[in-house]
């Protein structure tokens, strides 16, 4: 079971969950915690919260300031950059702080583990979003921000960067929500990016799609027969957590494992 905690500020007998706190002010502590099933049912309301959280960090448009690989790098690697991707994978042990404040593009982010972070702003306030479970995907939008790790455990993420004009990568085939829409489904879907869960049964094939450039996020580990138009074909074996970056094209996926997989599959629009 993921426990997580909401921090609100306490004043005046007036409690806010995920209300702007100022240092030495006192706070009561909600606990909320969410499990698969229950999760699943709180998913859009947390969603919801999420974007609300960090809208209100948001300074308009793309942020290129001081870059979190530069402003914290013992927390922020570079995984790969490309035209329509910059991916990096963040990691943060038990109680740890960014080293300075940095500023944040518009990103997916995909929990790796669970997470529970505070976000830190320059005029002294801090933030707390919602606890998000591990395999958790939302949009976060830019901010100057300086974040910590609430948990006594290491949480670990990967982040998302849309990069490139709208339109750079166009989508091919068939839509996978509408030819498969047992197996994908939509978390994420703004002017940047659409970003689908798939969830493939043991031992089962899918239905030939396609999609623009993307990047995929392993939840679980897979082995996969890929199926290509004209009878192409290649097996891939990937590891939890590993992020891949995928061209635009076609095809049907086989898992070819005794459980399901999952992963998180974000397309440049």
């Amino acid at each position: 079971m993921l426990s997580g905690w909401i921090t609100g500020c306490h004043k005046q007998g007036v409690e806010r969950a995920g209300k702007f706190c100022r240092p030495g002010e006192a706070t009561d502590t909600i606990t909320a915690r969410i499990t698969g099933e229950a999760y699943m049912k709180a998913d859009s309301r947390i969603k919801a919260l999420l974007v609300i959280v960090f809208g209100l960090l948001a300074s308009g448009g793309t942020v290129r300031g001081a870059d979190p690989l530069e402003a914290d790098p013992t927390h922020h690697k570079l995984e790969f950059e490309n035209p329509h991707f910059r991916v990096d994978r963040g990691f943060f042990g038990p109680g740890e702080i960014a080293a300075d404040f940095f500023d944040a593009e518009g990103v997916v982010i995909v929990a790796l583990t669970p997470m529970r972070m505070r976000l830190h702003l320059p005029d002294g306030k801090f933030v707390d979003p919602p606890p998000a479970p591990a395999g958790a995907a939302f949009w976060a939008p830019p901010g100057k921000i300086r974040p910590e790790n609430l948990l006594d455990q290491r949480l670990e993420f990967v982040i998302v960067i849309p990069r490139g004009d709208n339109g750079a990568s166009k989508h091919v085939g068939a839509d996978a929500l509408v030819v498969d829409p047992d197996h994908w489904k939509a978390e994420i879907d703004n002017d940047a990016v659409r970003a689908l869960r798939y969830r493939g049964d043991p031992r089962a094939k899918g239905v030939m799609h396609g999609h623009g450039a993307h990047v995929v996020v392993f939840l679980t580990s897979a082995k996969t027969l890929i199926d290509q138009p004209g009878g192409k074909s290649f097996v891939s074996v990937r590891k939890a957590g590993e992020a891949i970056n995928v061209a635009a094209g076609e095809h049907a996926p086989e898992n070819l494992l005794d459980q399901p997989v999952e992963v998180i599959l974000v397309e440049r629009k």
